[in-house]
């Protein structure tokens, strides 16, 4: 052999061992994922019992990911937020992961979705214990602590933050500085049960200035949803590929003293057809909206994906109709509705919530009062929106019926100034083929 056809197959194999080498290093950093969710464990916040249902959907959509999208293995941990969380205890966990290749009666993705709902369970009865609440919340230092639980991960790395956003530190105490290894970051925010919380609009502040820290301390990316609002189609999208699918449709209720309850149903029935067309899955939330400061109350969101091979039970088609119908007679009770029902932050907070969603459909029926403040309304950009105004005065306005429709027409104006689509049907004179006019723009 020559020496020159050796000096190539020496080269050739120092090349292809190199190349493996490479593949193999590759391979290594990117494996595994991490998911660490805070819990805020605070007097200010729990207890829980009311949001069982979203932090089940929590544990659905985790343990979808971990079996289907995540790079294994995938170690979630559930952690708390109390007077000094940096010593913490985990609430469960850590739990991992590892996919097999070939499906087996024992396989992980069924017993990883049976421990994270357990540990749901228990968090949410322990949340109501008084020894286990805390009077001050130390945000920041859980966050370092899931920051330090991530750090031996090589791979994604995602937290997901359950609280009112509403840092409390005890006497003395410094927050932690804030330093992130690129998480994926998912904020799951209601407003505290302490007298003392903000008006929903300084809530939703206090929330932009948390993503805003976060991302500045090294999130990836940092997405946040109303806890009450939360589905496991949503945090899917929120910690998976991310891309925007779907159709949100929210009802938002003051009923005025003189609106005609039947119209309710009227709503049901037309968004149960309308839903046929939209993009799936179809999220309805439909709130009653409080005076300012009070946040909104809402039933909980009923989401509608059709199937093309009808299932052994009810199809979501059928179900869909009646829960819409259900969801309207249980709205009832809320009418006659607020004085001064708060339009300007329900919408804000709301819009929010469809973050992740591709299409965005509000109706909205209320008296239209005037803002209380006209300085506090959010930034809300309402590009690609679909808003329905359904107008009914108060008996009130009988006595001047120029100024309710010089409000209705102030609401209008601004709604399109903050570039939504907008269209109004009068609440009491609406029927299914004027709103799905109005809807689709006819």
């Amino acid at each position: 052999m020559s020496s020159g056809l050796l000096r190539s197959r020496v080269a050739a194999a120092l090349l292809l061992v190199v190349s493996c080498s490479a593949c193999s290093v590759s391979k290594s950093q990117s494996a595994g994922s991490s998911l660490v969710v805070l819990v805020d464990f605070s007097k200010s916040f729990v207890p829980l019992s009311n949001d069982e249902r979203a932090l089940h959907e929590l544990s659905s959509a985790a343990a979808e990911l971990a079996q289907r999208e995540w790079q294994p293995p995938v170690v979630i941990l559930w952690s708390r937020i109390q007077s000094a969380s940096l010593i913490s205890s985990p609430l469960c966990g850590p739990y991992q992961f590892q996919q097999s290749l070939i499906k087996r009666d024992s396989d992980d993705s069924s017993l990883i979705k049976q421990k994270l709902d357990a540990c749901t369970t228990a968090i949410v009865k322990a949340s109501s214990i008084a020894t286990e609440q805390t009077p001050y919340t130390d945000i920041s230092g859980a966050i370092a602590l899931a920051a330090e639980q991530g750090e031996s991960v090589l791979g994604a790395k995602y937290l997901v933050i359950i609280s009112d956003f509403v840092e409390d530190l005890p006497p003395g105490s410094q927050a932690v500085k804030l330093h992130l290894n690129g998480e994926r970051v998912l904020l799951l925010h209601k407003m505290g049960t302490d007298r003392k919380q903000p008006a929903l609009v300084d809530h939703l502040a206090h929330i932009r200035q948390w993503s805003e820290t976060l991302r500045q301390a090294g999130a990836a990316s940092v997405t946040a949803l109303p806890l009450n609002s939360t589905t496991r189609a949503r945090i899917v999208r929120a910690l998976g590929a991310g891309t925007k699918t779907g159709t949100d449709v929210v009802v938002l209720q003051d009923l005025p003293d003189t609106a005609r309850l039947d119209v309710l149903k009227t709503l049901a029935t037309t968004l149960s057809k309308a839903a046929r067309d939209w993009d799936s899955p179809v999220t309805v939330t439909w709130a009653d909206m409080r005076d300012d400061p009070s946040s909104p109350w809402q039933m909980p969101p009923l989401e509608f994906t059709p199937r093309l091979i009808k299932a052994s039970d009810a199809s979501s088609t059928e179900q869909f109709p009646m829960l819409l119908n259900e969801c309207a007679e249980g709205m009832k009770k809320f009418s006659p509705g607020a004085r001064n029902g708060d339009i300007g932050a329900s919408l804000n907070y709301y819009w929010s919530a469809g973050a992740l969603d591709a299409q965005h459909v509000f109706l909205i029926a209320s008296s239209f009062p005037d803002s209380p403040r006209a300085e506090r309304d959010l930034p809300l950009d309402l590009t690609g929106v679909r808003i329905v105004m359904l107008p009914a005065p108060n008996q009130v306005d009988a006595s001047d019926e120029s100024a309710y429709l010089a409000r209705v027409s102030r609401w209008e104006k601004r709604l399109k100034q903050q570039h939504a689509a907008v269209c109004r049907v009068p609440f009491n004179g609406v029927t299914t083929s004027s709103l799905l006019g109005c809807i689709y723009e006819h």
